[in-house]
């Protein structure tokens, strides 16, 4: 992994977002992933590759009636020892979460002398078009939005905001495997199937901070908020192959967050956002 030019065929980020090769970074600014832990994502891909990225109609269908209310955090998928983090264990969990709102990573700590202890944890359902019909209000385009606040992280840990398709090797953050995007806290910079250094973008960010993540469906376009600024003006990556995505956050060692896919009132709203437009939104 010692350049772009040498990324496998599986990271696409060039034709993924419209970049320029010469732009992404060879390392990020902290080079926080091993090599094993790009490796074994290889692995993954290839062990899975009748299954990355398949439209899941009952979840779509669901998504749409609903609207993005029934969205929640994918706990099931980590109890599945095909998918879960090769280091979690009773002593030392990955996670404690509600399901819902509320995450813990590592609450035990990290486990002593290992590295690769990235983490991502996925919503349930998938951000799909709305198609300006059905149970909305508009006819406009489908703009998927949620936020992440960050009550407590220790020192140097990085944490992750995106889109990841599934399934997804969960020991990557969103940005650094095939058909994922994201924004890193460390040196805020962003990632789309980057396996390499990423791109300078924003802000890094931190305890007290509010991370959002929206998506419109319909231009492929990726944008990220922080404490209601949005980043980039004309967003993080623009004119993305239409892929199944659904949001994804991660870390890399203990932190608290909380995650709001729209059932509570957003900290920064997004005007845009399809609940809005939906049959089932109350003010």
């Amino acid at each position: 992994m010692n350049s772009f030019e040498n990324e496998p065929p599986s990271y696409d980020h060039a034709v993924q977002s419209t970049l320029d090769p010469s732009q992404v970074n060879e390392y990020g600014k902290y080079n926080d992933a091993s090599v094993d832990s790009y490796q074994r994502g290889e692995l993954f891909i290839q062990a899975f590759s009748g299954q990355i990225d398949q439209y899941p109609p009952d979840l779509a269908k669901a998504m749409q009636s609903q609207g993005p209310f029934c969205q929640m955090l994918d706990l099931d998928t980590h109890s599945n020892s095909l998918f879960r983090h090769p280091l979690s264990t009773r002593q030392y969990p990955a996670f404690r979460s509600d399901g819902a709102t509320y995450i813990q990573f590592w609450p035990q700590g990290k486990p002593p002398s290992q590295q690769d202890t990235d983490i991502t944890l996925q919503g349930t359902h998938p951000f799909v078009s709305f198609g300006g019909g059905g149970n909305t209000t508009t006819t406009t385009t489908t703009v998927h939005y949620f936020e992440m606040t960050v009550d407590q992280v220790d020192r140097d840990v990085v944490l992750a905001i995106g889109l990841t398709t599934r399934p997804y090797p969960l020991f990557r953050m969103p940005g650094w495997n095939k058909h994922s995007a994201g924004y890193h806290s460390d040196d805020g910079y962003k990632f789309c199937d980057d396996a390499s250094g990423g791109q300078a973008f924003g802000p890094s960010w931190t305890k007290g901070d509010t991370v959002g993540c929206a998506y419109n469906v319909d231009t492929g376009t990726v944008y990220f908020t922080l404490n209601g600024m949005l980043i980039g003006g004309e967003g993080a990556f623009s004119g993305l192959e239409s892929h199944v995505y659904y949001p994804g956050v991660a870390s890399d060692g203990p932190a608290s967050v909380r995650i709001n896919f729209g059932a509570a009132p957003f900290k920064y709203p997004c005007p845009d956002w399809i609940g809005y437009h939906h049959a089932s939104y109350t003010s």
